[in-house]
């Protein structure tokens, strides 16, 4: 059975606004694919001669069309072709010269492929906020530190009403995810978020101002 059949497409049920949302993730993502793989075969084609991305009206037009794909993905924010998209752009980038006939497209896969890179990051910190529970330890804990840079352990405890281990745990995990860090404020020991950290823990905020 199809996901989109799972979800009620054969069904007479009206469908809930989560299923909604994930027919049109569905949609998206192989609508991603099926561009990716269109955009892929023509640069793959190339082998540094310019027979296929040599002109630069050429060149233009595809990268025009691969940043358009990016945007898609980004909003979509589809870490699983924004990855392959990026390995793809930096396969070609390895394989091409930097002058000669495809000199103009070497220097567009160099800003595409950063692009690229950012937009997966983003995607990353996006579905680590959706999967991370915003009830659980690690994610409230987040969720203080962020708001009281060089918080201690023992306040976050108690402000918590979490036992130490518990918190010792949480701060390990979120340390490993590079979400947190702890470092010397003055005297003490203390908790600050990590700039991809205070984004997933805005992301956390909202969740739990609209659940």
């Amino acid at each position: 059975m199809s996901a989109i059949a799972r979800l009620g497409i054969d069904t007479f049920e009206p469908l809930s606004a989560d299923a909604r949302e994930e027919v049109r993730r569905i949609s998206g993502e192989a609508g991603l694919r099926r561009e990716l793989e269109a955009w892929a075969s023509l640069l793959e084609a190339e082998t540094g001669d310019g027979k296929h991305l040599g002109e630069h009206r050429v060149v233009d037009r595809w990268a025009s069309a691969v940043s358009y794909w990016l945007v898609d993905a980004n909003l979509l924010a589809d870490a699983d072709n924004l990855y392959t998209g990026l390995e793809i752009l930096r396969a070609a980038q390895t394989r091409l010269q930097p002058t000669g006939p495809t000199a103009r497209l070497d220097a567009i896969l160099t800003v595409l492929a950063e692009t690229a890179s950012a937009a997966l990051e983003r995607a990353r910190q996006t579905k680590l906020a959706e999967y991370l529970d915003p009830t659980s330890w690690a994610a409230r804990m987040l969720v203080l530190v962020q708001a009281e840079r060089g918080i201690t352990s023992t306040e976050i405890i108690r402000r918590l009403c979490a036992d130490e281990s518990q918190i010792s745990r949480s701060g390990r995990a979120l340390i490993e995810r590079g979400l947190a860090a702890k470092s010397r404020h003055g005297r003490t020991m203390g908790w600050s978020a990590t700039p991809r950290g205070a984004l997933i823990a805005e992301r956390l905020r909202q969740r739990s101002a609209t659940e």
